[in-house]
């Protein structure tokens, strides 16, 4: 099964993120610890391989892998 994957060094940590908006699954979350600093994860056990965050990603920092 793919799931998403995020490629830490390329995403720009966006308090507005359009991927985390995209998931209609809730599998990527936002720590926000101040305005900007915002860590983004991608949850594997709700992930469901749909790849639309992969298009809403501006920075092109997700892609997905076989698992």
């Amino acid at each position: 099964m793919r799931k998403a994957v995020l490629n830490k060094s390329m995403c720009d940590r966006s308090p507005f993120c359009p991927a985390l908006r995209s998931c209609k699954f809730g599998a990527i979350k936002r720590n926000v610890r101040g305005f900007f600093d915002v860590e983004i994860e991608i949850d594997k056990e709700k992930c469901t391989g749909c790849s639309v965050c992969v298009r809403f990603c501006p920075q092109g920092a997700i892609k997905m892998v076989e698992e």
